[in-house]
């Protein structure tokens, strides 16, 4: 046996080992989960990761693995945390955002869909909503100060980001209020006393439909067909009364428009998820935020991106997501969105910040926020 194959055994035994401690951990992370949830408390905390991270390199014998612990260690808690938000309920928030005296908020789509359900955990299900058609109108209306806040979808877990949300929230100048995140359970629904066998056409939302790619390919009879929102699509089917017409969209849907659910959880990824941003005119920080978003040009010079990027690894700041969108106004150029941990009245992220805008052409700080 060759010293290489010899050593690659031994790291064999090793990653068994590995492996033996990394489910004991994540029994331990499972429990925490479960007492965070019993007492409402978020799954990020920064002080208990910098500890973490702290007594691994305190117990390092070679003080030259030092990055690489850090490195180890932060993926580690990123596939901890990851486990604890598939495993924790989604809870409506005890504490809802407050509307100013007088003002409205909106969303965009109609009674039944995931949206309206993460308006009610924003802002609870007493508080009078406007809904809009087209996510344009509702752009337009929070620009022009018609209502104070909208609930708009921007992120979903299978299918990335909304391009259209991310695109006018640059457009439209507006910031992020908060985020919450709703679970996505998709049915196919059909007028009462339909069968799947009559099913020729489904509606959805292009995101609904792409989220349930395997149950096409399982039932190639059924054609795709893009709709403004899944509850348009449920709404519409049931006036339709035709039994070739099926729409995705939720369960409560059903319930709302009379419809059957001729299959459940039909979506390729049962931890599907779908993160809402609450979005408003006037950027004010809430002082519990524990995210911020920016938006961001880098400069046209060698290494501009990473010296832009550089800062929040220094600073050891935890960013969660990074999105590039055309520059509709100057071809091959890129609009950067970038969402990190931590709030805008740290002095650590504000210093990470000034020297990121060093080496960006356009910077706009979208908010800081906190996690409902």
């Amino acid at each position: 046996m060759s010293k290489l194959d010899e050593n690659r055994n031994k790291i064999n035994l090793v990653d068994k080992e590995i492996a033996s401690l990394f489910e004991k951990r994540m029994g331990f992370v499972k429990e925490i989960a479960e007492e965070k949830s019993k007492r409402d408390k978020n799954v990020y905390d920064s002080e208990r990761e910098n500890r973490v991270i702290k007594n691994a390199i305190d117990a390092l014998k070679n003080s030259s693995l030092k990055e690489y612990t850090t490195e180890f260690f932060r993926d580690m808690m990123e596939v901890s945390k990851k486990y604890q938000q598939d495993i924790m309920p989604i809870k409506k928030t005890a504490n809802p955002l407050k509307l100013s005296e007088g003002r409205k908020a909106g969303y965009q789509g109609t009674k039944g869909s995931y949206t309206e359900q993460a308006f009610n955990w924003v802002f609870g299900d007493k508080t009078e909503s406007i809904s809009f058609n087209s996510l344009e109108e509702l752009f337009q209306s929070i620009s022009n100060g018609e209502i104070e806040f909208g609930v708009v979808p921007y992120e979903n877990s299978s299918t990335g980001g909304v391009n259209a949300v991310t695109d006018m929230m640059r457009e439209n100048d507006l910031y992020i209020k908060a985020e919450t995140e709703v679970r996505i359970e998709h049915c196919l629904l059909g007028i009462r006393g339909s069968l799947l066998r009559d099913i020729k056409y489904a509606y959805s939302h292009p995101q609904g439909l792409s989220q349930c790619s395997g149950f096409f390919d399982l039932n190639p009879g059924i054609t795709e067909c893009s709709y403004a929102n899944t509850a348009f699509a449920a709404r519409d089917i049931a006036k339709w009364e035709n039994k070739e017409n099926g729409a995705i969209a939720s369960k409560r849907c059903a319930e709302l428009y009379g419809l059957d659910i001729l299959r459940e959880n039909i979506q390729d990824n049962n931890r599907n998820k779908t993160r809402f941003i609450v979005i408003a005119a006037e950027p004010t920080p809430e002082i519990d935020a524990v995210k911020t978003s920016i938006l961001f040009t880098s400069n046209h010079t060698p290494g501009a991106l990473y010296k832009a990027l550089e800062p929040f690894y220094k600073d050891k700041i935890n960013i969660t997501r990074i999105e590039s969108r055309p520059n509709p106004r100057r071809s091959f150029e890129y609009y950067f969105y970038l969402d990190f941990s931590g709030s805008t009245s740290d002095p650590v992220i504000r210093h990470a910040l000034e020297k990121a805008k060093e080496s960006c052409g356009y910077f706009r700080v979208l908010g800081s926020y906190r996690v409902m």
